[in-house]
């Protein structure tokens, strides 16, 4: 997975001469795939994903899944797209409107990714209330808090994608965002 750097950020969308932020919309089970296409031409890619543990005849086997199935998140030239999109993988292209808020949401999962919460796909959460994390590795982190007893989950949203990833966490770790 490749890391989102300062310098990948830009706001420029739309323009000829420029690379702009894409999702690609990819066929099922063609993530991976597509992401080696992207890594083999040279081009920016990005794929969250999270290790799965699933028992197999008695053995524990890892796998690791995207976060969100069907899509993969890259920045390119118009001419790049074309030659994308005669792979055959992607369904369509869905142009990013504000990629710096993309990339922000991008940054904080990939940021709760390296810590040792459980990380699983959710859906998006709409309701309760907007947190902000004040302890431990995810410090900063700001996303809806889902409460389940005593139990709390962060909920990081991807919005344009109309998805969001959910992170196991204390309720004492957290603090209300105005």
């Amino acid at each position: 997975m490749a890391e989102i750097r300062k310098d990948d950020i830009s706001a420029e969308s739309g323009t000829y001469g420029r690379r702009t932020w894409y999702v690609l919309h990819v066929k099922p089970r063609t993530e991976k795939k597509v992401f080696d296409y992207l890594r083999i031409y040279g081009y920016f890619r990005h794929l969250p994903t999270y290790t799965k543990i699933t028992k197999v005849q008695r053995r524990k086997v890892r796998r690791e899944l995207p976060l969100f199935p069907g899509y993969v998140f890259t920045k390119l030239f118009p001419d790049e797209r074309i030659r994308m999109l005669q792979t055959n993988l992607i369904v369509h292209t869905i142009t990013v409107p504000n990629p710096r808020q993309m990339v922000h949401q991008l940054r904080q999962i990939s940021r709760a990714g390296k810590c040792d919460s459980e990380m699983r796909s959710a859906h998006p959460f709409r309701a309760g209330d907007y947190v902000r994390v004040k302890y431990g590795p995810l410090r900063g982190t700001e996303g809806y808090v889902k409460r389940e007893g005593a139990h709390a989950t962060l909920c990081l949203n991807v919005e344009i994608l109309g998805a969001a990833v959910e992170i196991s966490i204390s309720p004492e770790d957290l603090e209300k965002c105005q």
